[in-house]
């Protein structure tokens, strides 16, 4: 018999999102949108950055960039609940501590896991954000999801894609 050696993995081009994040999608993971977006600022003005989602199967991994946003990490993390997740979501659920994450380039962020229902399909969805904001002031936010009991199945996947992220 002939063992075969090791399959190599595909050497994956890094992918510039927003001029903020550098990713490193892994093997199976597509961009299936981008979109620039708007949302308001605190100040009552708009925030324009832009919207990436990576796809593999039944899970998603969508990544919100925002340029010179100056706020902190939990500050981030909390206003994603609140004007994005919420509208997105019925019958959200916010995990109540946020959990400290660092990411292998050293910055820091905060992490919580979250579960709701889709609107159209009533479908649970569960997921796990991060979200980090750079000495330069841009921020992203990193939202893992996938119905409910199959977020299990990506999440070191995930994990190693945010991690090796690199955040301008």
């Amino acid at each position: 018999f002939v063992v075969a050696g090791a399959l190599p993995v595909p050497d994956v081009r890094p992918l510039g999102l927003g001029g903020v994040v550098t990713l490193r999608p892994l093997p199976g993971w597509e961009v299936a949108r981008r979109e620039d977006v708007a949302l308001p600022s605190p100040s009552g003005g708009v925030i324009r950055g832009s919207f990436t989602q990576l796809t593999r199967g039944s899970g998603a991994l969508d990544v919100l960039t925002l340029p010179g946003f100056g706020g902190a990490s939990d500050e981030l993390a909390g206003r994603y609940a609140d004007e994005v997740l919420s509208f997105q979501l019925e019958r959200l659920s916010v995990s109540d501590a946020l959990d400290p994450v660092t990411l292998r380039s050293g910055l820091e962020g905060v992490r919580f896991g979250y579960i709701g229902t889709e609107p159209e399909s009533g479908g649970a969805i569960e997921g796990s954000v991060t979200a980090a904001v750079a000495a330069t002031g841009n921020a992203v936010v990193f939202d893992g999801w996938a119905s409910e009991g199959q977020l299990e199945l990506i999440e070191d996947e995930l994990t190693a894609m945010i991690h090796t992220a690199e955040v301008s």
